[in-house]
């Protein structure tokens, strides 16, 4: 089991989940209270909470932090409208909370509301289940801060905003449709809102902060400000975050914004980002309320502390359509005084990995990993790895953390084209890349383009930084102007999001989870899906591979980290932690759905609980090589005629209109093939008889694969192109055209004949590999030479039968009037 820095703690919801104290609710149409956070326990006095930390700290006794996500709820993602606000599933009902032997009255509280209050917006309901539990109660995070530091544990408070409109988005689709106008900033600042510190008050004795705004002031600072209260009030925490990933907000400009920008006070590059503005105010302000409370900021003990945490895809820079740059929008934030953690979400791929033969990665795995950045398209791709490639090896995902796509190179397509048949031939269905990713046509950054590097935090940290943008001047996309505001090596880094998903391929794309209920839902690109037409396609789970990720990132920081003169850690990996821990300990959650919608997502999610690696896997057998199969014999006496019958799989599913919906599920044919003999001799002088019994009694019948030939027109192959150097591409798949139609070659008679640009080439120079039939170079040949060749294909196949119906027509003279054959793969 992978080792931790640390979690962050779900469910972000449940109006009394994080409790220690058990406690039982009663809606407004319901007669009787029920109990609402003992669900593992139901007749004992401890929560589920209490027993699902004590179930995270016996499995990581290694993890320090716990980062306790509170969720408020917004409704639009268009920020004019948005709305952030707390709300209950109890609206107008009753709770209580047992303590000190005895059940009494208590309310659901959040910032001077309760189940009781006018103007609370309902959640939202799904064939009459609510779509969220509850915002916490500010009892409960009371308690729960207080209990996680009495665990010895760090806390890190997370404010979190789930999106209770249709399709469940993302939290950073919040923002405006067109920017770059006075009205952007005015509907940014309304999204804020003016709620100021004085405004509220503290309640020691009923663990709870009263708001003097208007009661459905839901806005962003209200929400903010009123956490950094309450954490006060639990007595402090180690770090405070004013959000995460709220992308589409902060990359909105302002009218004021240039490419150049303007600079402030010191001569620093700064642009016209007015929610960045707004985040460098609240973060003053949390600060301000830390120091009245008497917390104020511990850089030795890292304790009362502030960041905030972008998305990974936005955290170093974002580049605006049509803008021809990028600019770090956020270097002012995190520049400023009061923030003391840079922060990022950090879902950035370890992996490239297709299915087939793996691809480009795998091919690559022994070439010398680049020396010099940034790396030319002839060295970019190299790994420097030993032994048999793998997606499940440690060192090839650490090499990929500071190395591989956004670091070395680059993709300019992000975007996944659903679940599918694979491209590459290989008949499984999976998440479909799209543009490059397809081909893993791969592309490399110029000179001093640092900036544009998502995995580049080493660079960003030790550095100063300028935008980069295409000014007219012919030098393309290059840093202009002066540096902003950050001092590198100022202020510790620190991912308080990372994780992979328990799904096939996790590490190509660990930002995405699958949840059918959202219309974010998505898996990584090339990971497989299993299933059936008629029973439904669901994501291929892999606990192992997404437990390796974990301790691969874990050991790396661990092994790689950097300080600076000063002290200041590169990575502060206590304020790391992976996604997620649940508060509903295991194994009532997932199991009890009628408590619980969200359980149908653990087995292809993010949780750790529950889960563990399966067994090592073993290692692949190496490709087999021509000869590894025997090749059934030639015999003189085959009649005519041959049946070769191609095969594809069309699931069809008819509807009573006459309509039909159809789907491919092989995209090259396997083949039928019926043979028959008039004659096989039975003298020793010719044995035919005898080889024919020998080969399918060798073979156990249908039990094992052989070589076949088909028919002259079907293998014989003359000058067939099979791709184009690139100077760095080493491998090439023997493929056959019949007519119109091309299909992969599975194996070969024989050794082939290659030729470049015309050339034959020494049989020295290549090595061949079969199913797929594959020639792979020693060294790669040259950017826009042709590759061809001449060969004989052949079919793995098998016998259809395991049975022969032979028949002995005269003295030494046998019949077989029907010899059936199956292609297979293997």
């Amino acid at each position: 089991m992978a080792q931790l820095f640390g979690v962050c703690l779900l469910p972000a919801t449940g109006e009394f989940t994080y409790d220690t104290f058990p406690a039982q609710g009663k809606k407004a149409t319901e007669s009787s209270f029920s109990p609402i956070n003992t669900h593992l326990a139901p007749t004992g006095t401890k929560t589920d909470y209490s027993y699902a930390l004590d179930q995270l700290q016996a499995a990581h006794p290694e993890c320090q932090t716990v980062a306790l996500v509170c969720a408020w709820f917004g409704n639009s993602t268009d920020a004019a409208t948005c709305k952030i606000y707390p709300s209950t599933n109890f609206i107008g009902g009753a709770f209580e909370t047992y303590a000190n032997g005895a059940w009494t009255a208590a309310n659901w509280k959040v910032s001077g509301l309760t189940q009781n209050s006018a103007g609370l917006i309902p959640i939202s309901t799904n064939n009459g289940a609510a779509t969220y539990g509850g915002a916490p109660s500010d009892q409960s995070i009371v308690r729960c801060i207080r209990d996680l530091r009495a665990r010895g544990l760090r806390v890190i408070f997370y404010p979190f905003i789930l999106m209770d409109t249709a399709g469940k988005p993302w939290r950073g689709r919040i923002g405006l449709a067109t920017d770059l106008t006075a009205a952007t900033t005015q509907n940014v600042n309304s999204f804020l809102g003016g709620a100021t510190p004085s405004q509220f008050t503290r309640d020691a004795v009923n663990l709870t902060v009263a708001y003097s705004g208007s009661p459905t002031d839901f806005t962003y600072r209200r929400f903010i400000l009123h956490y950094a209260n309450l954490c006060a009030l639990a007595g402090g925490v180690d770090l405070f975050l004013l959000g995460s990933e709220l992308r589409g907000l902060e990359i909105l400009r302002g009218p004021n914004w240039t490419q150049a920008g303007t600079t402030d006070v010191n001569g620093h590059a700064q642009w016209d980002y007015p929610f960045v503005a707004g985040l460098v105010q609240l973060a003053a302000d949390v600060r301000a309320t830390f120091d009245a409370a008497g917390f104020a900021r511990d850089l030795t003990n890292h304790k009362n502390l502030i960041a905030y945490s972008p998305d990974w895809s936005s955290w170093n820079g974002w580049q605006h359509p049509g803008a021809n740059g990028q600019w770090p929008h956020l270097d002012s934030l995190f520049a400023s005084q009061n923030i003391d953690v840079v922060s990022f979400d950090n879902y950035l791929p370890l992996s490239d990995w297709t299915l087939g033969d793996g691809g480009l990665d795998c091919k690559n795995w022994n070439a010398p990993a680049p020396q010099t950045w940034p790396p030319g398209p002839e060295t970019m791709n190299g790994l420097g790895l030993s032994g048999q490639p793998s997606l499940q090896n440690a060192d090839y995902l650490k090499a990929n953390i500071e190395g591989g796509e956004g670091f070395n190179w680059f993709y300019t397509n992000s975007l996944g084209g659903g679940v599918g048949l694979d491209p590459l031939g290989t008949d499984q269905r999976c998440t479909l890349p799209l543009g490059d990713r397809v081909t893993q046509t791969r592309h490399a950054f110029a000179a001093n383009q640092q900036l544009l590097t998502r995995k580049g935090l080493r660079w960003w940290w030790n550095n100063t930084h300028r935008a980069i943008y295409d000014n007219g001047d012919g030098t393309g996309w290059s840093p202009h102007g002066p540096t902003t505001a950050w001092t590198p090596q100022s202020k510790p880094i620190a991912f308080v999001e990372y994780g992979f998903a328990t799904v096939d391929r996790c590490t190509n794309q660990p930002n995405v989870f699958y949840d059918p209920k959202s219309s974010e839902s998505a898996t990584p690109f090339w990971s497989l899906w299993t299933g059936s037409v008629g029973s439904g396609w669901r994501p291929q789970r892999d606990d192992t591979l997404a437990d390796l990720a974990l301790q691969s990132v874990h050991d790396y920081w661990s092994a790689n980290n950097a300080t600076s003169g000063s002290g200041v850690a590169m990575v502060f990996t206590p304020f790391c932690c992976a996604w997620n821990c649940d508060a509903r300990p295991f194994p009532v959650f997932p199991l009890d759905g009628d408590v619980w919608g969200d359980g149908g997502a653990w087995a292809t999610g993010n949780w750790i609980g529950g889960k563990g690696p399966a067994t090592a896997p073993t290692a692949p057998d190496p490709s087999p090589t021509v000869g590894t199969f025997a090749t059934f014999p030639t015999l003189a006496g085959q009649g005519w005629s041959v049946k070769f019958q191609p095969r594809f799989l069309t699931c069809v599913q008819a509807h009573v209109s006459g309509r039909e919906s159809r789907a491919a599920r092989r995209l090259n044919p396997l083949h039928d093939i019926e043979l028959n003999f008039d004659l096989l001799r039975g003298a020793a002088a010719h044995a035919e008889l005898q080889e024919v019994v020998a080969f399918i009694a060798n073979h156990a019948g249908q039990s094992q694969a052989f070589l076949f030939t088909p028919p002259n027109a079907l293998g014989v192959v003359v000058g067939e192109p099979i791709g184009v150097g690139d100077g760095t591409t080493t491998s090439f798949a023997l493929t056959q055209k019949i007519g119109g139609f091309s299909e992969n070659v599975q194996a070969l008679l024989g050794a082939p004949t290659v030729y470049l640009d015309g050339v034959a080439a020494p049989p020295t120079a290549y090595a061949l590999s079969i199913l797929p039939a594959v020639v792979t170079f020693t060294s790669a040949p040259a950017s826009g030479v042709v590759v061809t060749a001449d060969f004989t294909a052949a079919h793995l196949a098998r016998f259809a039968d395991d049975s022969l119906d032979l028949e002995e027509f005269m003295t030494e003279f046998w019949t077989l009037k029907s010899l059936k054959l199956e292609t297979v793969r293997t």
